[in-house]
């Protein structure tokens, strides 16, 4: 409530004041202490829905929309304590209008909380969602992976995840908007199974790509030697279906395709003057020692 001269006055009279709040009896102030707690718990209550549900949150690209509403409660609650609890007011001077308006109190308050939070945060970049297909070599209908595996893309060294659901898709909901266009890494890491290209990038065009995997090639490497330890070169080795033949230093290797591979396989090896042997091997483990005894 204001006292105001209209006639001028002197200068002591062109400030005016509005009378000092008087002290608020126990019973005004509970309504108003109420209302701010029940604010102040409806700002916190929202920001830990936040947190609780943040990656749900991610997904649908609501993180950014939804911190706006955590200061609408908390600026109330700030504006209401000091209203009704600290009973702060605004105050006018001057001379009719010519005179000056300040705000103090819940006014600035909620002003402060509520607009400083606009302006603090800063604005979310544009984004858009990808969803990258899995599927085998045979055709994109070929779902080699259901729920297992997860893809990845390296977007400038932000390397982001996603696992592979029932139809063999993984969304990524929020992709920076300036990689649209650009050709950016992506790979899939699957028990069993790799990309069909190493090093893979594609091109981000739309809301969509496909990408290819194949069951992961097997290796198996090692030595033949005699019974003295002493190397066979031109040892013949089959694999598989595979053949290969030892070094002079007696090393051989096998890279074994995916759709070959198992989780034990036959090893025969044969040299001239000396028995064929033939080894129970496993796919990519320690390097192998053949040793194949002199013929009599």
């Amino acid at each position: 409530m204001f006292n105001l001269d209209p006639g001028g006055g002197s200068p002591e009279s062109d400030e005016v004041q509005g009378s000092p709040p008087q002290p608020a009896k126990i019973g005004e102030i509970i309504p108003y202490a109420l209302i701010a707690l029940a604010s102040f718990l409806c700002g916190i209550g929202v920001l830990g829905l936040m947190l609780w549900k943040a990656e749900a949150l991610y997904k649908l690209g609501l993180i950014g929309n939804l911190y706006y509403i955590v200061l609408f409660p908390l600026g109330l609650c700030a504006a209401v304590f000091l209203f009704g609890v600290v009973r702060s007011f605004a105050r006018y001077k001057g001379a009719q209008y010519g005179g000056t308006l300040e705000l103090g109190g819940p006014i600035v308050a909620f002003v402060l909380v509520v607009g400083g939070g606009f302006l603090l945060v800063p604005k979310p970049q544009s984004t858009f969602p990808l969803t990258v297909y899995v599927h085998g070599e045979a055709s994109r209908n070929d779902l080699v992976l259901r729920n297992s595996g997860r893809v990845f893309v390296d977007l400038d060294g932000d390397r982001r995840s996603e696992s592979i659901g029932e139809n063999g898709q993984a969304y990524f909901p929020a992709i920076p908007d300036r990689f649209r266009g650009q050709e950016v890494p992506i790979w899939v890491d699957a028990k069993g199974f790799e990309s069909t290209v190493a090093d893979q990038k594609e091109r981000v065009d739309g809301a969509s790509l496909y990408l290819k995997v194949r069951k992961k090639s097997g290796h198996v490497s090692g030595r033949v030697q005699d019974q003295d330890g002493n190397p066979i070169a031109n040892a013949d080795l089959a694999l598989a279906g595979l053949s290969a033949h030892s070094d002079a230093s007696g090393h051989f290797e096998f890279i074994i395709p995916g759709d070959k591979l198992a989780e034990e396989m036959d090893l025969q090896a044969v040299a001239p003057g000396h028995k064929a042997q033939t080894y129970k091997v496993v796919p990519d483990a320690n390097e192998l020692t053949v040793t194949l005894p002199t013929a009599p």
